[in-house]
């Protein structure tokens, strides 16, 4: 039987610790009112703001409603949120948006908080998320699972395991995310994936950004035993919407790798790289999320080689928080140390839960 290294078993207690987290909400208020442009009025609790749509929970309704946010006519809340605006700009307060303008500036949106109020056009708000009583009760994440069986002559089993959490507030932002991948095929040897995936984001002003980031890549396919990756830089955000938003970055980057070599020897290697980043997010159809992300390393210790990670990622709602997602992945480099394949692409189905 097969033993497993440490990092397999990471997305099994990844799961569960977001399992937990997601246990340990804590309850708001329930008298926050949202007036509609028909005269529908709602009285409870204000759950976020995302994609033009407001969502919305009442005692008497079983399960949150989606309301258009151009069609929201006045709301009111006393709990805070984390307000998020097209410029980029974010603000934290009680948020109020007025059915008539206090003035011809057309600015009916407000956020109150320890300073003086920020006005705004309702149409220019991208983003409202509650601010949270404790930090844990501000993550948000994902789990999901995909498997597939062929028969015949060549069975194959495939397998898959995700899971991701992700921090936000003011001025900050953390992404984890891990994944696990298992194929088996008769007449053939097993090849198993495993990433680790960590990203840090500190606002500096409404477009510009610091990041940071690290990663770990196990890859059989590519006779690669581990890969981590630390580095950082600056990033610009291109594109700031309700629907879409595209992040630019540029930095550097230190990677340690260690492959099998044959005759069963590891050769390790140290990279120094520059880097060079995009990520784009959209959200189309009320139902259908795409991010993909791609990072592009550039080897200034060994000049020549040249590494290309990306990951695009569809998301589609099958019934509340739980999605269909369909996964991309490549890893490609020009000039690997070992004899092995320069290119790790990948497909992925799964079913999944959100929070």
């Amino acid at each position: 039987m097969k033993t497993w290294i440490l990092p397999s078993t990471l997305p099994k207690v990844f799961c569960w610790l977001v399992v937990f987290v997601a246990t340990c909400a804590v309850a708001k208020r329930k008298d926050d009112v949202v007036v509609m442009s028909n005269g529908d009025t709602f009285t409870g609790e204000i759950k976020e703001l995302e994609h033009g749509e407001l969502v919305f929970k009442s005692d008497y309704m079983k399960d949150s409603v989606h309301l258009d946010w151009k069609r929201v006519k006045s709301l009111r809340s006393k709990d805070a949120f984390i307000v998020a605006f097209s410029d980029g700009s974010r603000v934290t307060g009680t948020i109020e948006k007025r059915a008539e303008p206090p003035t011809n500036e057309e600015r009916d949106f407000s956020v109150t908080g320890d300073e003086s109020p920020v006005e705004a056009k309702a149409l220019d708000v991208i983003r409202v998320q509650p601010q949270e009583r404790s930090f844990w009760n501000q993550l948000t994440g994902s789990i999901n699972y995909g498997f597939s069986f062929t028969g015949g002559n060549s069975r194959t089993v495939s397998s898959s395991l995700g899971a991701s959490a992700g921090f936000n507030n003011e001025k900050n932002a953390v992404r984890l995310a891990t994944s696990s991948q298992f194929d088996s095929q008769n007449h053939s040897s097993n090849t198993n994936r495993f990433t680790f995936d960590s990203e840090y984001l500190r606002t500096l002003n409404t477009r510009w950004v610091a990041e940071g980031l690290a990663s770990l890549l196990k890859s059989n396919q590519q006779d690669l035993k581990l890969r981590s990756t630390y580095g950082g830089g600056l990033g610009r955000r291109l594109i700031q919407t309700d629907r879409t938003s595209v992040l630019a970055i540029a930095g550097a980057a230190f990677s340690h790798e260690t492959y099998a070599a044959p005759p069963g020897q590891d050769l390790v290697r140290n990279n120094t790289e520059g880097l060079l980043g995009l990520t784009f997010n959209t959200f189309r159809f009320k139902t259908m999320n795409f991010n993909s992300q791609a990072f592009l390393f550039c080897s200034l210790s060994d000049p020549g080689r040249i590494r290309l990670s990306s990951q695009s990622n569809l998301r589609i709602e099958l019934v509340r928080n739980f999605n269909w997602n369909l996964q991309l992945y490549e890893n490609y480099d020009t000039r690997p140390p070992v004899t092995a394949p320069k290119n790790d692409l990948g497909i992925t189905t799964s079913v999944g839960w959100t929070f």
